[in-house]
């Protein structure tokens, strides 16, 4: 469809301009397809973690690569142009990629059940907090005060010392952890939203207090709770990684990333390349769900400012 032009109209030139200018205004612009903006570490950031889950979900399927207890080449061999030798193997001869991308499973699954045990948690007893307030609040806020001045590792070691070391105790005593930290982003955003008048006329409309929370003020939550889970699932890698390097983590023989450091530290000086594996696996991961934090965290932020 072409353009109105003034003259076409028969009006008086005023007219005509005014009618052509509305007109032309309300067709509809050609689309035109417009990629998404961001930093090329972001870019990265995103492209690493899809792979790294697709890869430790499918590793059994990937084509060539041998399974994280079968032997591959000889003892601490080094790194060759080929799938298993890429990181080289380890002090078994056993392919270091193949155990990476294994324990990446496992670190992966162990992180993400911990992370959704405190996300629920914490976002239920934060927005009990924030909207009944009184001895509600003051529970929450001493039990996420306890958690966060006690170092996580020594909580973790009291919990596995009492319950035992398995994937499970490991899930339960890393979801304990920022149960604490998601409760007072709920209570803020709870408390935020209380005098807001959506929140208002919905009360005074007659909904009961599970509809003011559920339908009403949780969906306007899910932003900044979205925005700090990847930071915070960065850090139960650091802990677990950490608890599995002092051997009190992922029990043997499951490859994890701290335990295969942990594993080639008496033969550190003689092959160094034991643990670049592991390192750069831990060191990319966690680099990298900061990033996608922040890229989310800043999105949320800009679309908060043009509301």
């Amino acid at each position: 469809m072409s353009r109105l032009q003034p003259t076409e109209t028969g009006l008086v030139p005023g007219e005509a301009v005014a009618l052509a200018e509305t007109l032309n205004a309300a067709m509809p612009k050609t689309a035109r397809f417009r990629m998404p903006s961001g930093h090329p570490m972001e870019w990265f950031a995103f492209v690493f973690l899809a792979v790294l889950i697709i890869s430790s979900v499918f590793v059994e399927f990937i084509p060539g690569l041998v399974r994280a207890s079968f032997p591959y080449g000889d003892f601490s061999q080094g790194p060759e142009w080929s799938l298993n030798g890429l990181f080289g193997t380890d002090a078994l001869g056993r392919s270091i990629l193949s155990r990476v991308l294994y324990g990446a499973r496992t670190t992966l699954a162990i992180v993400s059940v911990a992370t959704l045990i405190s996300l629920v948690i914490g976002m239920i007893l934060g927005m009990l907090a924030g909207f009944y307030r009184g001895p509600v609040e003051r529970i929450v806020d001493l039990y996420a005060n306890s958690m966060a001045s006690l170092p996580p590792i020594l909580v973790i070691l009291a919990l596995i010392s009492v319950t035992g070391n398995s994937v499970f105790t490991m899930m339960l005593a890393l979801g304990l952890l920022d149960i604490g930290t998601y409760a007072r982003i709920a209570k803020g955003g709870v408390i935020a939203q209380n005098d807001r008048d959506y929140v208002l006329a919905a009360r005074a409309m007659g909904a009961s207090d599970m509809r003011l929370l559920l339908r009403e003020i949780l969906p306007n939550l899910v932003p900044a709770l979205t925005a700090i889970v990847p930071p915070l699932m960065a850090g139960l890698i650091i802990t677990e990684g950490s608890l599995s390097f002092l051997g009190y983590g992922i029990p043997a023989p499951a490859p994890s990333w701290g335990g295969m450091i942990a594993s080639s530290t008496d033969l550190l000086s003689r092959f160094p390349l034991l643990i670049f594996g592991p390192i750069v696996a831990i060191v990319l991961t966690v680099y990298s769900l900061n990033t996608v934090g922040d890229c989310l965290a800043r999105r949320m932020n800009h679309r908060g400012r043009e509301l």
